[in-house]
Parts: C-alpha cells; sequence; structure tokens
C-alpha cells in the first residue's frame, strides 16, 4: 500500500496520513481495515490508523479479547465513541459443539467437545489451532465417523507454545516466576500470596487476562485459562524445576502435594485415569499419605485421594478403591490423636467417612450408608469464617436426610453427606424420602447462590458431585422427566466439569432410549460409545452399549444390534452392584432380545433381574424390573407387584401396582390411566408400541388417548432440548413430495430444510456423514433438485395457501 504512495509526500506524519487518506477514501468511500494483533501494532502505526478512522477514511475493525490490548491512540478513539464496542459472547457447550464440527467436517463426541471447551474457554483462537495440532498429533481421532478424544499428555507443538509467548510478552520475571507457580501448584490463597512477598504480580497478570482472582475471604488466585497452565507446566518443568520447587513450599505447606494435586486433576480432566492412578501411587509410595502428610496439608490431601478412589471407581476397581480408603482412614485416625483442634484435619476425616459410605453404595451396600455417616458429634473446635453460616448443625436424618447426630465442619460437607444418604434411601426402600433430600439440598444451595456466597462456601467440584448424586436418585425414584432437566443442566456445562458435561448427555441419550425415541437416543450415544472406547470407564460403557444395540434393533438393523449385544457382557453375566445403570443395560438388552428373538425370553431375563434386585436389598429396582416384565407379557408378575407393599415408594411405583391391578381385573380405564400417569413421570416406555402387551389389552379410543399422551411428552421434551426447529416442521402436514421418499429419506430431508448441516444430522441419526450424504444424493435424484437450497424452495412452494375467490 505504501508503494503506492509518492516517495516526497513521506516526509511527515501528517503528509503520510494525508498520502493515505486520498489512497483509502478515493471517491468518498471508505477501505475496511483490520487490526488482528492490536497489542503487537508499535504506536506510531497505531496513531496513524486512530487518525484515519477519525477523519472517516477507513473502516477500521479491531480484534481484541479485552480493551487493554487496545494502543493508547486507538483506545482514545473507542472512549470518544467513533470506535464501538461489539461483544462477542463465549461460546457454550451446544456452540463449541458446532464450530468444531465446522472445522473438523463431522460429528464430535461430547467428551472431547467439553475437554475442549474447558481447556480454552471457549478462546476461538486457541481452540482453532488447538484442534489443529490435537488432530496432527492423532489426539483427536476419527472411530465410526465421530471424532473423539485420546486421553494422554497434550503433546502440542509449536504454534501453541507460540501462543503462551504471546501472552507472556512484556511481563516482567517476578511475573512470569508467579504464573510458572500457579501452573505447577495450583491456585493460591491470596493471604499466602501477601506473605511470600508475590501479591504486587496480581493487578498485571489480572489486567492480562492471564489469572482470575475468586471471592473473598480465601481469595484465591488461579490461571484463567486451563490449557495456558497446562503448556505453562511442562515450559517450567523443562527449564526451571529446581528453582519453582523451593519457591513453592513459600506457597503450600505441602508444596509436593500441591504439585500431585494438580498434575492429577489436569489429567482426569483429559479423561487419563490410568496415569493419574500411576502419579498418585508413586506419591503413596514416598510417603505421601503418611500421618504427618495429613496434619501438612489435610485438604491437598484429601483431594488426592478422592481423585485417586474416582479413577480406580471409573476404572472398575473397586475392591483397590476402598482398600485406599481404608488406609486413608488409619492414617487420618493417627493424625488426630496428636493434633486435636486443627478444623482442616476433622473436614479431611468427615470426607474420608463420606467417601466411605458413597464406597458401600459403589459395592452395593445401601443399608451401610447410614452407620457409615453415623458418627459421634465431632469435637468443638473453632470453624472458619467462611463456615460460621453454613449450618454445621445437628440434623435429624427422618426429616432432611443428613446423618444424625453429626456436626459437619462445613456446608459442603453437610449437603455432600446427605446427597450420599439421598442415593442409599433410593436405591433401597425409601424412594419419596429420598426425592424430599434432594428438594432440601436444592432449596439450600439456590439460597446461597441467591445471596451471592455459594463460591465461598462450595467449589465448583462439590457442586458438580452433588448435582450428579441427585441426578442418580431422580433416576432412581422414576421421575425421569425431572432427571432429564437435571441432566441438560450438567450436559449444558453448568459446573464446566468435561466428564459431568459428558454424564449429562449420556443420561439424555438412555431416558430418549427408554422413551422411544431411538433416532434422539442414538444422536446423543453413538459418539459416546466411540468416546468410551479410546477412555475406559466401566461404570457406563455397558449401558451405552446395550442403548445402541436397542436402538439398533428398533430401527431394524437387527445385525448390527446383534453382533453388538453379542459383545455386550450383561449383568446377569456379572456380578457388578444394582444400581440404575446396571438396571437400565439389562432392561434394554432384554428389549433388544424381545425384537430379535420372542418377547417371552426378554420378560423371563427380567424376571430374573427382578430376583436378582431383591437378594440385593433394591426395591425400587425389583418393582421396575416387574413392571417391565409385565409389560413384555409376563402375567405372573402382577400378583408379585400387588402383594408388594409400596409405603413410601412413592407415586411412580403406585402407578406399577395400578398397572398390575388393571392386568388382574381387566380394567382397560385403570390402566389407561396408570400409563397416562407414567407419561407425566416421563416413562412413557410404558405407552410405545413395540411388544408391549399392556397396549394390546386397550380399545382404539383409549390407544388414541394414549398416543395423543405421548405425543405432547415428546413434544414438551423436544421443545426443551432445542429441537424446536424440527419439531415445527414435523407438526405441519407433510407435502406431496414427501410420499415419494422413504421414511429415513424424508426424515434427512426435513432436518436439511430446517437448516441442520450434514454432521448435526450424522449426529442426531447415529450413522456417518457419508451415509447422510448418500441419503442427499438419493433425495435430489428423485425430488429432481440439485442442492438444499433447492429443496428449501421447493417445501416452501409446496406450502404456499392459495385463497379462494
Amino acid at each position: 500500500m505504501l508503494a503506492q504512495v509518492e516517495e516526497g509526500m513521506l516526509g511527515t506524519r501528517h503528509e503520510l496520513v494525508h498520502a493515505l487518506a486520498e489512497l483509502l477514501g478515493s471517491e468518498g468511500r471508505r477501505t475496511v481495515v483490520t487490526l488482528g494483533s492490536p497489542d503487537l501494532i508499535d504506536a506510531d502505526s497505531a496513531a496513524v490508523l486512530a487518525q484515519l478512522a477519525a477523519m472517516n477514511k477507513i473502516c477500521l475493525v479491531v480484534a481484541c479479547e479485552r480493551l487493554g490490548q487496545l494502543p493508547a491512540d486507538i483506545l482514545a478513539l473507542h472512549r470518544s465513541g467513533r470506535l464501538a464496542l461489539v461483544a462477542i459472547p463465549k461460546m457454550d457447550v451446544k456452540q463449541t459443539r458446532l464450530y468444531l464440527e465446522k472445522e473438523l467436517g463431522g460429528p464430535v463426541s461430547m467428551f472431547a467437545t467439553a475437554a475442549l471447551w474447558h481447556l480454552t474457554q471457549s478462546n476461538r483462537d486457541l481452540l482453532h489451532q488447538l484442534v489443529r495440532e490435537l488432530v496432527a498429533n492423532e489426539k483427536l481421532v476419527r472411530q465410526g465417523g465421530y471424532w473423539v478424544f485420546v486421553p494422554g499428555a497434550l503433546n502440542v507443538g509449536p504454534a501453541m507454545r507460540a501462543h503462551v509467548s504471546r501472552a507472556l510478552t512484556g511481563l516482567e520475571p517476578r511475573q512470569r516466576e508467579l504464573l510458572g507457580l500457579l501452573a505447577c501448584g495450583g491456585p493460591v490463597d491470596m493471604d499466602r500470596l501477601y506473605r511470600a512477598g508475590m501479591a504486587d504480580s496480581i493487578g498485571v497478570l489480572r489486567t492480562r487476562d492471564l489469572i482470575q482472582v475468586g471471592e473473598k475471604p480465601k481469595g484465591e488466585v488461579r490461571i484463567k485459562i486451563p490449557l495456558v497452565a497446562h503448556l505453562l507446566r511442562d515450559r517450567v518443568q523443562e527449564d526451571q524445576q529446581e528453582n519453582v520447587e523451593s519457591m513453592l513450599s513459600q506457597l503450600h505447606a505441602d508444596s509436593q502435594a500441591a504439585t500431585v494435586v494438580t498434575e492429577v486433576n489436569a489429567m482426569l480432566e483429559l479423561g487419563n485415569f490410568e496415569a493419574s492412578v500411576a502419579v498418585i501411587e508413586e506419591f503413596a509410595a514416598h510417603g505421601g499419605y503418611a500421618a504427618e502428610s495429613w496434619v501438612r496439608d489435610p485438604l491437598r490431601q484429601m483431594s488426592i485421594l478422592k481423585a485417586e478412589v474416582e479413577a480406580l471407581i471409573l476404572l472398575g476397581r473397586n475392591g483397590r478403591a476402598g482398600s485406599t480408603i481404608s488406609r486413608a482412614s488409619e492414617a487420618i485416625s493417627t493424625a488426630v490423636a496428636g493434633v486435636t483442634d486443627d478444623t482442616r484435619l476433622l473436614e479431611a476425616r468427615q470426607m474420608v467417612r463420606i467417601m466411605r459410605a458413597r464406597m458401600a453404595l459403589v459395592d452395593g451396600r445401601p443399608a451401610a450408608v447410614e452407620e457409615l455417616l453415623h458418627t459421634e458429634p465431632a469435637p468443638q473446635v473453632a470453624l472458619p469464617e467462611s463456615n460460621r453460616d453454613s449450618k454445621p448443625v445437628v440434623e435429624d436424618s427422618s426429616s432432611a436426610g443428613g446423618p444424625s447426630t453429626t456436626l459437619w465442619a462445613s456446608e459442603a460437607l453437610h449437603l455432600r453427606a446427605m446427597a450420599v444418604q439421598a442415593e442409599a434411601w433410593a436405591v433401597s426402600t425409601q424412594p419419596e424420602a429420598a426425592l424430599r433430600v434432594v428438594n432440601h439440598i436444592r432449596s439450600d444451595i439456590e439460597g446461597l447462590r441467591n445471596t451471592g456466597v455459594l463460591d465461598q462456601v462450595m467449589s465448583a467440584t462439590d457442586c458438580s458431585d452433588i448435582e450428579t448424586s441427585m441426578l442418580r436418585v431422580e433416576l432412581l425414584a422414576g421421575r425421569w422427566r425431572e432427571c432429564a432437566h437435571t441432566a441438560r443442566r450438567l450436559a449444558e456445562g453448568e459446573y464446566e466439569n468435561p466428564r459431568a458435561i459428558a454424564l449429562g448427555e449420556t443420561v439424555l441419550g438412555i431416558l430418549a432410549s427408554l422413551s422411544g425415541g431411538s433416532d434422539m437416543a442414538l444422536g446423543s450415544l453413538w459418539p459416546t460409545f466411540h468416546q468410551l472406547s479410546a477412555i475406559t470407564e466401566s461404570g457406563q460403557q455397558t449401558v451405552v452399549e446395550a442403548a445402541v444395540a436397542f436402538c439398533l434393533a428398533d430401527q431394524e438393523r437387527g445385525s448390527e444390534a446383534l453382533e453388538l449385544l453379542s459383545r455386550t457382557q450383561t449383568v446377569l453375566e456379572r456380578t457388578s452392584p444394582m444400581n440404575f445403570f446396571t438396571w437400565a443395560s439389562e432392561v434394554m438388552a432384554s428389549m433388544t432380545v424381545a425384537i430379535l428373538d420372542t418377547p417371552e425370553s426378554a420378560a423371563s431375563r427380567l424376571d430374573v433381574m427382578a430376583g436378582r434386585a431383591l437378594r440385593g436389598g433394591s426395591r425400587v429396582l425389583e418393582m421396575n424390573s416387574l413392571a417391565m416384565a409385565l409389560r413384555m407379557g409376563r402375567a405372573d408378575a402382577a400378583p408379585r407387584l400387588v402383594a408388594m407393599d409400596t409405603q413410601g415408594q412413592g407415586p411412580v411405583s403406585d402407578c406399577f401396582v395400578k398397572l398390575a391391578r388393571s392386568v388382574l381385573t381387566s380394567d382397560t380405564g385403570m390402566l389407561a390411566q396408570a400409563l397416562e400417569e407414567l407419561i407425566g413421570y416421563g416413562q412413557t416406555i410404558y405407552a410405545v408400541e413395540y411388544n408391549n402387551s399392556l397396549l394390546a389389552m386397550l380399545g382404539h379410543k383409549e390407544r388414541r388417548r394414549i398416543g395423543a399422551a405421548v405425543a405432547r411428552a415428546n413434544h414438551t421434551e423436544e421443545s426443551e432440548s432445542g429441537g424446536e426447529g424440527e419439531l415445527a416442521h414435523r407438526d405441519r402436514e407433510e407435502p406431496v413430495w414427501m410420499r415419494e421418499l422413504t421414511k429415513r429419506e424424508a426424515q434427512i430431508a426435513r432436518r436439511v430444510i430446517v437448516g441442520m448441516s450434514n454432521a448435526a444430522i450424522a449426529r442426531l441419526s447415529g450413522v456417518s456423514v457419508r451415509t447422510v450424504e448418500g441419503h442427499l444424493y438419493q433425495v435430489y435424484s428423485k425430488l429432481q433438485v440439485r442442492n438444499r437450497q433447492e429443496l428449501a424452495d421447493l417445501d416452501g412452494a409446496d406450502r404456499i395457501v392459495v385463497p379462494t375467490q
């Protein structure tokens, strides 16, 4: 551009500006000038651009993450009102998934989406670069047509490292040093930074948007973008490990524990469970879990223990998880014997009790939970300021759900204990009481949120763990509609936890499959199925495989369903403890058998399942199994259901008994009423057509009534899940040309018309992008259109209403 300006006109800035103005603003038209890295431009160039924009010779577009990146002259232009601010909001999980599918050209698993969303905090620039490098390094790979995330070290290349270098440009050595310490040792309380003489760097780092400072009283300081922390940690370990280790001791009571918990949490975020267990075992082998370590920093020790147990459970190593908790409990008892007035040690001890109770649930011993949570009154120690308003009070287990005579050291512990107790009641004999506890917990959390103190009282991890416990309670209690709301909140990233987000998506898929929505279910479960093949997580893999097999069988893809079912080990073949997921996996395996073989063989499996639930002390799952067997035509399940005591079981169990009574008395009116009530709770599986002996009892009028109730429920569910466009299209009268297409082709055509991409259609339909393209080719050929626009035009023309004369 400058080459077009006469050399004699470049003597002064004034002459340069006017020469450029003539060049860029000729004939009264402005030239668009974009500035992508304003913090890297020199002051003189920024001044020239600002002057040209003020003269209205150029339209200046500056892309920045914060106003602090703007050079002084351009910032002055903004403050004078001549440079408007257009804020681009942070992408949520759903938007990030759409962005990734566009970048990668195919559907992406929810875990991969959530991990990248969390790592980059939805920073588009970082996300764009990271995706390219992960694909090149085979950390993002395509399996079965879906992009999945492979656990392990990120191993990013020079482009990402250059990004970190740019972020550190202009920082003083002391400020860089603090970033390195935060990357290696994790968050640090503000008062510790003051005592170490490092607080003077906080202002600059906060202005540069590199760190965030939590709410008082602790004012926890952490690196804002997790990916930056990952890259800085690698950089420090390569260049200045010894210096950092000595300085970490100034910020943490136990620098080794701080380093380990930071490294392990980073691994768990990316699904690297095996590596996290290996790191913790090495830590334990060098005295990490010794009594003196618990005295030094009990809360970080607790975080490490919790991470190890969580990873072992996900890997299916329940025995090792239980023994790890037992050893930790002994070490804490030894530590407490020597130190009687440490509140943090008391919190750690109580958390171990909660973990032991949770482990009893995992092992299928719900009856042991209340005893494990029940303790003698805690020592009367002074509670920290942050907990004095948090209700560490004695709870009556009969009313609020907390273990009796336990003074909890914090509100987070109190609510965790209540959530575990609610789970135990839900899986055994008191689902209605468990739901009351869930409502009590939700009310408490909402109260803390409304008063603006939730962040001070509970961490995001606390909230996420409690929410997933409440999700399991709603699943067991049969309140599947309420459960769908909870799962959707998790899947939308309310707590920014990748595994919680993926769990929410998985639960939504399972509920969709149990409600007869195989298309929607496969849209969620196919990506999850392929992701779980890359990340070993035994707790979900079996139920996802069974759900996918059932959906395939429902779509008349019998050979695929049979192949998948043949390699899926059912609950009856394993010794897994009873919970909702094990029950759901057997139910869907049985329903697949009903489609591929006979309903009688499926009902027999469910009858065996009911007996196993009875022996395991789960009245709830026994009733659910008998009700499903009754649906499959097992008539002898009806008197067994009627004979069961439903006191305290809740309205869903009452509906099951009503179903049984209606079968025994041939009362179709009572049967239709019970089915409508179950639909209201989200249990539409009892009212959908395939292999349903209950519907076969109803007359034409009653079946139409039930069909309308199912349609209303599906309409509500799809509207809440964001499927309004396709739903609205489906509700209209089908056009004439739609009759020329097969059922699958018509479905894909509808989704194209409402604006869905091939990748989104593939994910929702549970097929590959190539399959969608094949169906579209057939659609275009049959309808003699050339592209999506012509298909949409055809649809619009067909729907024009011509008024009568």
